[in-house]
């Protein structure tokens, strides 16, 4: 064998030469590796920010189902002091089932009722429907101020709804641009229920419904008269 066929079966020393080897390897892994523990630190904040503002939203609507009865009660409680509750008639502005028995729902009336939350809001102190939105609205923008968005308040029927959508601006860059928005929004509904006062709407419906057909000047009459009388109380 002579010597050319030698070195035609000896190995190129090139490929054999394994040193460097790992370090070679390193440098093309290790960037992956670094990105992908980026994106999954951008997920994780992402998904614990949807899930701050979906809890957010949901304790907020629940606590105004909760407190809906008494516009004087502890938001986070619902405690209240002794002897005081809202007007005797309050509910002849809220409660669109009595309202509908004696016609006084109007297009108006019956729309939903919507405020904006934004920092800076003021607190409501009133027993209307705004009012109870607003003092909500006022305690969660207070306790978080990079929240802003919406709460509504529906009354169709028997059927009384809460909804509260919030929105918070705080993103990652990279997030933003792999989302293509720049915000973090999250909505939840609560029903405002109350049996005992549900009860007495359907016994009070009933009553009414009696008088009226056997009222001497007619249903209509009544019910006309018995509506000057409640607006009158109700104002």
């Amino acid at each position: 064998m002579n010597r050319d066929d030698r070195d035609q079966r000896r190995p190129n020393s090139c490929w054999s030469n394994t040193s460097g080897s790992i370090s070679l390897e390193a440098s093309m892994i290790l960037p992956w590796i670094v990105i992908i523990t980026f994106l999954l630190l951008l997920f994780s904040l992402l998904v614990t920010q949807g899930a701050i503002l979906y809890y957010s939203s949901s304790i907020t609507a629940e606590r105004a189902a909760f407190n809906w009865s008494n516009s004087a009660k502890e938001t986070q409680t619902g405690a209240y002091p002794e002897g005081q509750y809202d007007g005797l008639y309050w509910r002849l502005l809220d409660d669109s089932l009595v309202k509908g028995l004696f016609g006084l729902v109007s297009e108006e009336e019956g729309a939903e009722v919507k405020i904006e939350l934004y920092s800076g809001m003021q607190k409501g102190k009133g027993s209307g429907v705004a009012d109870k939105l607003r003092k909500l609205g006022f305690q969660l923008i207070s306790s978080q101020e990079d929240l802003n968005g919406a709460m509504s308040y529906s009354n169709i029927g028997v059927k009384r709804q809460i909804g509260v959508n919030l929105s918070a601006g705080w993103l990652p860059e990279p997030l933003i641009w792999l989302r293509g928005e720049d915000a973090s929004v999250a909505q939840a509904t609560a029903l405002v229920v109350e049996p005992t006062e549900f009860i007495r709407s359907f016994d009070l419906a009933r009553y009414y419904a009696s008088k009226m057909k056997s009222a001497p000047e007619g249903s209509t009459a009544f019910r006309e008269k018995a509506a000057v009388i409640l607006r009158k109380r109700g104002s």
